[in-house]
């Protein structure tokens, strides 16, 4: 059975917010001058582990120090609550990949308040304060998605989606993508949408449930880079691997191992490494 990787549109875009001056990216200083933050949704995604390394090996080359602190899976509450402690650390600068924008703009506008400069990275954060977003252009993925699911199940069928956030704007963006991808092929129905907070365990969970539900839906597809791994290991468990499709974002060790054994037939690429590695460049 053919397999696809597909890379993301814009797989990593620099897009600078309006009203932003060429040195708005410099820091204002303090005792922690080269302590730089990473605020990921949350740890539990493994497609944030790449992006961990990217920041490392950037902060080595830089000789910095920065941290990647989040909730262990995605809670806005709680992303929101360690980013203000990041604040009263006086960093030199915060990115920050919101599970939602409502959630940190107040935090963000206290930041430019303090001069440290913060970046949406990964996800974007309109009508904030943030000076660029580093990242993908999501609804152009999700298109592209559209394309890889409705290949994968011969344009016709019903799906189940599984998405880390309905709040986190890169994951409605890369539904409404896929939704709007979708709209070429009649004879693909997307039957229900599941929430997975960002963990392969809930996504697994959830995935057994809707198998269970349905038993005869087609494909599964999953939004964020805990979707499509947990999803697979649900299909692994009922034994049908290759009758049940399934798509998602990102290329992840686990999802790529349940690749090989043909319980995943499509990952759309990100570049969480590069991505992490440029917003920290911009930031120093």
């Amino acid at each position: 059975m053919k397999r696809l990787v597909v890379l993301a549109a814009i797989a990593m875009g620099v897009f600078v917010a309006a009203g932003c001056g060429g040195g708005a990216l410099s820091a204002g200083g303090g005792e922690d001058e080269e302590l730089y933050v990473f605020l990921p949704k949350s740890l539990d995604n493994p497609y944030w582990f790449d992006a961990r390394k990217g920041m490392n090996a950037e902060a080595k080359e830089l000789g910095v120090t920065a941290e990647f602190l989040g909730p262990q899976t995605a809670d806005a509450g709680k992303q929101v609550e360690i980013f203000e402690n990041a604040l009263n650390r006086n960093p030199a600068g915060i990115a920050v990949s919101a599970n939602d924008p409502e959630t940190v703009k107040a935090t963000i506008a206290r930041a430019r308040e303090m001069n440290i400069p913060v970046l949406a990275w990964d996800s974007e954060v309109p009508d904030s304060e943030v000076l660029a977003y580093v990242g993908t252009d999501n609804v152009a993925a999700g298109e592209q998605a559209a394309e890889a699911l409705a290949k994968t199940m011969n344009e016709k069928g019903t799906v189940g989606v599984l998405a880390g956030s309905v709040t986190a704007l890169n994951a409605r963006q890369r539904l409404d993508g896929l939704k709007k991808g979708l709209k070429q092929y009649p004879d693909i129905e997307i039957v229900t949408t599941e929430i997975t907070n960002e963990s392969v365990s809930t996504a697994t969970s959830k995935a057994e449930s809707l198998l269970q539900a349905q038993s005869g839906i087609d494909a599964l597809f999953g939004v964020t880079g805990a979707d499509a791994p947990g999803a697979a290991l649900a299909v692994k468990q009922a034994g049908n691997c290759g009758d049940t499709q399934v798509v998602g974002f990102d290329v992840v060790p686990q999802g790529v191992e349940l690749m090989k054994e043909g319980c995943i037939q499509g990952l759309i690429s990100q570049k969480p490494y590069g991505m992490t590695r440029q917003a920290l460049k911009m930031l120093h």
